[in-house]
Order: C-alpha cells, then sequence, then structure tokens
C-alpha cells in the first residue's frame, strides 16, 4: 500500500512534504455524473486525504474540491487526483489518499494557505 502521507515529525529538508491535519468539507467527481461527500482529513503539497461513506478503486481518476475557511477567508481546492489508496477505517468509513496529478497556480495556492491554515 501507497501512501504519500508519513507519521514522521517536521523535517528539516527544504523539500520535504508539508501536512496539515484538519476536518473541511470535501467533494470527489468521478466520471461526468458521479459526485461523492466527504471530509478533508488531511492534506500535503503532493495530496489530500479523504473520510467517505463508500470506497473508490485505486487507480482512478477523480477532480476533488475541498472548501475551507483561512484567517476569516473562504478558499476553495479544485484540483484532478489519482486515487492511490483505499482503506477501511471501520464505523467512520473509508479514507481514500488521492495524489494530485498537477497543480495550477489556483490550486497551488489554495493547498499553501491550507497548510498555513491554524
Amino acid at each position: 500500500m501507497e501512501s504519500f502521507f508519513s507519521s514522521q515529525g517536521p523535517s528539516s529538508d527544504a523539500g520535504a512534504t508539508r501536512i496539515k491535519a484538519m476536518r473541511w468539507p470535501a467533494s470527489v467527481r468521478l466520471g461526468h455524473a458521479t459526485v461523492l461527500a466527504g471530509k478533508a482529513i488531511q492534506i500535503s503539497n503532493t495530496g489530500v486525504g479523504l473520510l467517505m461513506d463508500r470506497t473508490i478503486r485505486e487507480g482512478e481518476t477523480a477532480l476533488v474540491r475541498v472548501d475551507a475557511y483561512v484567517s476569516g477567508n473562504p478558499v476553495r481546492l479544485q484540483a484532478r487526483t489519482s486515487v492511490v489508496c483505499c482503506t477501511c477505517v471501520g464505523m467512520d468509513g473509508f479514507r481514500i489518499s488521492l495524489r494530485f496529478q498537477e497543480l495550477d497556480e489556483d490550486a497551488q495556492n489554495a493547498v499553501e494557505a491550507m497548510l498555513r491554515a491554524r
């Protein structure tokens, strides 16, 4: 099982992956019509982790949307992703790990704002 999230603490490497735990509303669009609601529970500069009530196949491509408030301002992340793994987490549902495919400037700015959020 591949994951881009790490349980290690902060690193002194300049290119180290930064990780932020949170609970923000999120949705995933599969194909042209299927939209699934969930909660974003973790974000990094390489991807996002969602908690959902159903599974999504590994390797599936999806458009993810995360809505947050950072310092009182609304921030929306929309990005094309691929499913890295899907794990059952008991009664809470399924943890879906999504890796960003390519981030445009708006998406990159949203990720940076979310990582700075308190």
